[in-house]
């Protein structure tokens, strides 16, 4: 009965699910802030192992934190939401460069219901523009009547309210059906996130296997290995090296500028970059660190003071004074 319904919803029902989850989700941070954050005090402490100090934030977790609720300058929305981002991209790299590194779109809609007939003899990837983890790889073939129940499934749903993820909350929600891009071997390339402060590259992540066994390697710019970050996946077995290493510094740093933290994404495939997407709130402040030290180390990189320090500089001073 709820599919049927999901895929009957006309796009006034949905610009209506959409303000009541807006509402719901205002109310629900009034509360809890009146209230000291008491929720996201026990999610932080479950994830990290440890209390979370708002007033005085230490650890890159924190600091996630602290931007997830204090930081609320208008770009964030526009670069978390997955399809506005392009147009920062056009602006602030020119529309000829910004166009050579942008995945080309076949695809969007506001009500998940009108997909053309030709889209389903491609594969593609369907992503929300609105939320974190909503995409999915879609093949030739595959189901329609699954495929925009899942859509309208995003449609209906608000994203990280739980957590109090601000830059979320009132993008105008949209469903984007994207080219798929393959390297060399006819696998989904590998995922290469920059970590940038204050417009500069402290490190790098390397992510392979996002739909096989994943693997992952935290590096400094230069490709040298950074132990003890986050936990739970194996590390990759070598460092990759692109020709398009430089490029793709240059072009997080130009991305990247306007924030104090920003995380850009990319795909180098033959020589070409791609655009992946900007991650204001990278791993929601929840995501476990196999080192504190460490925690406390790219904690430091968030600190006007330490700007110009080197990962290794904050590596160093976390393990001699904290």
């Amino acid at each position: 009965m709820f599919q049927h319904s999901l895929l009957n919803t006309n796009p006034q029902q949905l610009n209506l699910k959409a303000k009541l989850n807006s509402t719901y989700d205002r109310l629900y941070d009034l509360r809890e802030r009146i209230l000291g954050y008491p929720k996201l005090h026990e999610i932080f402490k479950r994830h990290n192992g440890f209390d979370l100090n708002l007033h005085d934030p230490w650890t890159y977790n924190e600091w996630v934190v602290h931007k997830i609720l204090f930081a609320r300058d208008p770009l964030l929305i526009q670069t978390t939401d997955k399809f506005a981002v392009r147009d920062y991209v056009r602006q602030k790299l020119g529309t000829k460069e910004a166009e050579e590194i942008l995945i080309p779109i076949y695809h969007v809609s506001k009500i998940a219901r009108d997909f053309p007939e030709e889209l389903w003899q491609k594969e593609f990837f369907m992503k929300a523009n609105h939320g974190s983890g909503t995409n999915k790889l879609v093949m030739p073939g595959a189901d329609p009547h699954k495929t925009l129940q899942l859509a309208k499934a995003w449609l209906n749903s608000s994203y990280g309210q739980r957590r109090h993820e601000w830059a979320y909350r009132d993008i105008p929600r949209k469903i984007i059906c994207e080219k798929v891009i393959r390297n060399e071997e006819g696998d989904i390339p590998m995922d290469i996130k920059f970590y940038c402060f204050y417009g500069k590259v402290k490190f790098i992540l390397f992510f392979n296997g996002r739909f096989g066994k994943p693997s992952r390697a935290f590096t400094d710019p230069d490709l040298q290995l950074i132990h003890g970050v986050q936990s739970g996946i194996p590390d990759l077995e070598d460092i990759p090296s692109y020709s398009t290493h430089d490029k793709m510094i240059e072009i997080a740093e130009t991305l990247s500028k306007p924030f104090v933290h920003a995380r850009a994404d990319f795909y180098s495939v033959g020589g070409k970059i791609y655009f992946g997407e900007l991650t204001q709130y990278s791993g929601g402040g929840i995501e476990h660190f196999e080192s504190y030290e460490i925690n406390l180390a790219l904690g430091l990189l968030w600190r006007p003071e330490y700007k110009n320090k080197s990962v290794w500089d904050c590596i160093q001073e976390a393990s001699t004074k904290y």
